[in-house]
Parts: C-alpha cells; sequence; structure tokens
C-alpha cells in the first residue's frame, strides 16, 4: 500500500482536474513551505500563463469513525470490487449505516452472506439509488446501494461505504471554510480553488456542503473563492484512486463526478 502527503494529493487531483476541464496546470511553487507566513498550498500555471490558487484541506469524519472502522473493513469493506459484484460499465457504491453491524455476531459470516445476496440483485438493479436487505441468522441490514452507468468498455467498480448517523451537519464545512477562504481570498491569482478532501468511507462532503446555512458570513466566504470541488481519495492509498466533484457554484456536484487511475492514467466521468 502506498503512502501519499498532502503534496502528492494534491498533484494527484490536480491531474483529474486538468482531465475534468481539458486544463493543463501544473504547480508551480508551493507558498506554504515558508511556515512562517499564512500562505496557501499551492501556485499553479497553466501553458497559456494563467495561475490557479489552490489550497487544500482534509474534512475530518464523524465522531466514532475509528470505533467503526474495523467491523466495517471486516465486513462489506472487505468486498471492495470483488469480481462477483463488478458490473462492466458500471459504478456500484454500496453504503451502510454506522453502528449497522450489532454487537455479539461473528464479523466472518457477514461478507459471504451479503456476497451472495447482492451478486444475483446488483445486475437487475436500474441505474440509479436503491436499498437492498441482506439478512443473516440473527442480524439485518438495509444497504443503500447507488447504481451509475460508465463508459461501456470500463470494467466496472463496486466500492462500498458508510452512512454518517443521522446525515451529517454542516459543521465540518463550516470551519474549513473560515479556516482556510480568508487566506486563499488574499492570493493573487486567475482562479482560487478550494479543495475540501474526505479519507474516510462514512459520510460525504457534497452531503454537508448542500445543509450550509442561508447566511451573510458564509455567502461573503463563498462568493470570495472561483470554485470548490470535494475529493474522496478513500481509495487512494490501496488502489491509485481519486474521484472529485464540483460543489460550488452551488448546484453542480453531480455534473460531471469522475475518477482517475493513476497508474494507467484512466479517467472515466458519471454519464448523466
Amino acid at each position: 500500500m502506498n503512502l501519499y502527503n498532502d503534496k502528492d494529493r494534491i498533484g494527484f487531483w490536480l491531474r483529474l482536474y486538468n482531465q475534468r476541464t481539458g486544463g493543463s496546470y501544473v504547480v508551480e511553487y508551493w507558498p506554504d513551505d515558508d511556515s512562517s507566513k499564512k500562505n496557501i498550498d499551492a501556485m499553479c500555471r497553466d501553458l497559456e500563463g494563467r495561475t490557479l490558487a489552490l489550497e487544500h484541506t482534509l474534512i475530518e469524519p464523524f465522531a466514532g469513525d475509528k470505533a467503526d472502522a474495523q467491523p466495517f473493513l471486516k465486513t462489506i469493506g472487505s468486498l471492495e470490487n470483488h469480481p462477483a459484484l463488478i458490473q462492466k460499465g458500471h459504478m456500484i457504491t454500496v453504503y451502510q449505516e454506522v453502528g449497522a453491524i450489532p454487537r455479539g455476531i461473528k464479523w466472518t459470516e457477514v461478507p459471504n452472506a451479503m456476497l451472495t445476496q447482492l451478486a444475483p440483485v446488483l445486475p437487475g438493479l436500474a441505474d440509479g439509488g436503491h436499498i437492498v436487505t441482506v439478512k443473516g441468522p440473527k442480524w439485518e441490514l438495509d444497504l443503500r446501494v447507488h447504481k451509475h452507468r460508465t463508459r461501456p468498455e470500463d470494467s466496472g467498480t463496486f466500492l462500498p461505504g458508510r452512512i454518517y448517523p443521522g446525515d451529517p451537519g454542516p459543521e465540518l464545512v463550516v470551519a474549513a471554510l473560515e479556516k482556510k477562504i480568508p487566506k486563499l481570498a488574499l492570493a493573487t491569482a486567475d482562479k482560487r480553488i478550494l479543495l475540501l478532501e474526505k479519507d474516510a468511507a462514512a459520510g460525504t462532503i457534497e452531503t454537508q456542503f448542500k445543509l450550509l446555512p442561508d447566511e451573510p458570513r458564509i455567502s461573503t466566504l463563498l462568493n470570495s473563492v472561483d470554485e470548490i470541488w470535494a475529493m474522496n481519495s478513500m481509495a487512494l492509498e490501496r488502489e491509485d484512486t481519486i474521484f472529485t466533484a464540483q460543489i460550488h457554484p452551488r448546484g453542480c456536484e453531480y455534473d460531471g463526478y469522475c475518477s482517475l487511475e493513476l497508474g494507467t492514467n484512466k479517467y472515466w466521468q458519471v454519464q448523466r
């Protein structure tokens, strides 16, 4: 498994951003290397000489994430990209509630039950969202399945995840905006982008962003930058794959949700 630092992650995302937008940006220098000043993370430039100021931050998952991570990874998490659950030309994401795995059951029995019950169901599901119930001798789980069509030649992906209990609130995103945007707004560049990264299986930045309060202070912050993107790096360390979606200006988070396999430079985008 690879281990990547923040500069690696920014560079990887920039490659995906260029694929998504047809850009040619590269990191020109790292202003934040001067720790004596509150500088942005990266200053980028494209082949036409246009500059892009980039600020990156990690949005932490919910309280109790670590306690729930182990049963998740031992159960549905162990089925990531299982050959029996992959469908050519589709991205399938399956989410379970945090705390869904009850105490007192054998974790080892859960993956096989999920596999044998999901495998015959997934091919018949239409594109979109579904609830699929899987059962064991002493347990029952409602899984939230999302099926998206990609390119016909794509080999397909099956990605498990977790749902934040009660749906995530906007507090962590608000804190990131208040901390990061003021210094990003001071950068001299043709474009200013805030990159919000999530590396955990639970919760989505897109959902949290939708819940931002309609307040003047939030509007002022958002109007101080050109774009905000959500980056999902859950599969980065193990599979060298990242996902991204633009979430600001508002209303564009599912317009071109895309991913990049870093080793092969294979790019795909959800087809609308």
